[in-house]
């Protein structure tokens, strides 16, 4: 743990005009975050506004697209929330990632690269993290703030069904709910309810997978032209990469996913005998325990053969992970 909690609310009492800052293809626990840190700041009394992130989803973008600041408008603050790392935060931020005055992650690998730091790695999901400064605030969780919460909580723990699910997630859950908020609805849109394009996509992966080393490596690959042909994007592929773990007997799930760019980006999701990112490091990635990450600058068919030749070595106790 670096920094704690009653020092950044501390921090926070005394600033003004905050700008907050998303990562990489934003998911439900950065986008969650960052606007209900910004609703607890604008509750305070103080301007705060989230980034326009151009690389926010349909799925999450209520979460933070009401927030994002008038044109033209400066900040005097900038905080970072679930950024593992500088380069993790979306390039269009620009020159605001160079000057982070704060970080607030629970990433353990995160040495923390803001003038101020708060990161908590044993918690599952950066939401934890935010609902305690709040608290620490001394202010009321109200049902919008609670909305960002519970959906950084739930989509970090795969609807609290992952290995990283603890006590203290499921209390965090259990105050957003206190607030009247409707956990079984927020569930069902983003655990349940498919799009025709998603449908098509896990059809031919379930089709097309391929198994090695005695089913227990199961390897997806979602090409260019399966997501043209299906229209495809970004937000029908949300979470895909948990579906080879699925697949009884399957200790480590690999979804490639080919970009325009001609390189490729590996998702690797493991069962508690493998660590996701001891995989993922070895490919100039990283991650969680379970939940790794890695863009290679190469074709799928390569990086097939690397990601299966970088989990053997992982089997066979070579190499270690590097967590994000």
């Amino acid at each position: 743990m670096i920094g704690s909690v009653t020092r950044i609310a501390d921090v926070l009492r005394t600033i003004d005009g905050a700008l907050i800052l998303t990562h990489r293809r934003p998911d439900g626990d950065t986008a969650g975050c960052a606007g209900a840190l910004c609703l607890a700041l604008r509750a305070m009394g103080k301007t705060a506004y989230v980034a326009a992130n151009p690389e926010i989803t349909r799925r999450y973008a209520a979460l933070i697209e009401p927030y994002f600041p008038p044109e033209g408008w400066q900040p005097s603050y900038v905080i970072s929330v679930d950024c593992a790392a500088e380069d993790m935060i979306f390039p269009a931020a620009g020159d605001y990632a160079k000057r982070v005055d704060m970080v607030i992650d629970h990433h353990g690998s995160n040495s923390g690269f803001g003038k101020e730091n708060l990161v908590i790695g044993g918690y599952a999901a950066c939401a934890e993290i935010v609902c305690e400064i709040i608290e620490a605030l001394g202010l009321e969780l109200t049902i919008e703030m609670a909305r960002g919460i519970y959906v950084g909580a739930s989509t970090d723990t795969g609807c609290f069904k992952f290995s990283n699910t603890t006590a203290n997630t499921h209390r965090v859950a259990a105050k957003c709910l206190d607030t009247g908020l409707d956990g079984g609805e927020i569930n069902r849109a983003l655990f349940e309810t498919k799009s025709r394009a998603r449908y098509e996509i896990e059809r031919m992966l379930f089709r097309d997978m391929t198994f090695y080393k005695d089913g227990k490596i199961a390897v997806a690959l979602i090409t260019r032209e399966a997501r043209e042909s299906t229209g495809a994007d970004w937000d029908d592929l949300d979470a895909i990469a948990g579906i080879p773990r699925q697949i009884e007997g399957v200790e480590v799930g690999l979804t490639l996913t080919e970009l325009k760019d001609g390189s490729t980006k590996l998702s690797a999701r493991t069962t508690k005998e493998v660590d996701a990112a001891a995989i993922c490091s070895q490919l100039g990635g990283g991650g969680h325990l379970r939940a790794a990450g890695a863009t290679m600058d190469c074709p799928s068919d390569e990086a097939i053969r690397r990601a299966l030749e970088a989990t053997e070595r992982v089997y066979r106790g070579e190499a270690n992970g590097s967590q994000l």
